[in-house]
C-alpha cells in the first residue's frame, strides 16, 4: 500500500533527476556556445571547430581539478587556448556566466514548451 510520504519521495526523486538533467543540458549548451564564441576567436572552422566545440562539452562533465570550481577550471582553459593563439581573453568570468544564464534559460523554455 502505498502512502503519502512514499508518493511524496517518489516525486521529491523525480524533481532531483529532472532538475539535474536540466542542469546537464544546460552546462553542455553553455559549453557548446563558449566553444562557438571560441571557434570565432581562434578562427577554427568546420571540423577543427565542431571537434573544439565537443570537446569543451565533454570537458564540461570532467571533475575540476582539486580547489577549482568547474566555472574557474574552463576559464583557465579557455584563457590557454586564447594565449596560445595570442588572442586577448576578454572578461572570461563574466561571458561564462552570462553565456551560463542565456543556456539555462533555454533549456527551461524547451523543457516547458
Amino acid at each position: 500500500m502505498t502512502t503519502l510520504f512514499d508518493e511524496r519521495e517518489r516525486a521529491a526523486e523525480a524533481l532531483f533527476a529532472l532538475d539535474e538533467e536540466l542542469r546537464f543540458l544546460a552546462l553542455a549548451r553553455r559549453n557548446k556556445m563558449l566553444g562557438a564564441w571560441m571557434c570565432e576567436r581562434l578562427s577554427l572552422t568546420g571540423e577543427a571547430a565542431e571537434a573544439y566545440k565537443r570537446h569543451l562539452i565533454e570537458a564540461g562533465a570532467e571533475t575540476p581539478p582539486l580547489g577549482r570550481s568547474p566555472d574557474e577550471a574552463l576559464a583557465d582553459r579557455l584563457r590557454a587556448d586564447l594565449a596560445a593563439k595570442g588572442a586577448a581573453a576578454d572578461d572570461l568570468p563574466g561571458l561564462i556566466a552570462r553565456t551560463g544564464a542565456e543556456a539555462a534559460r533555454t533549456v527551461r523554455e524547451q523543457a516547458r514548451g
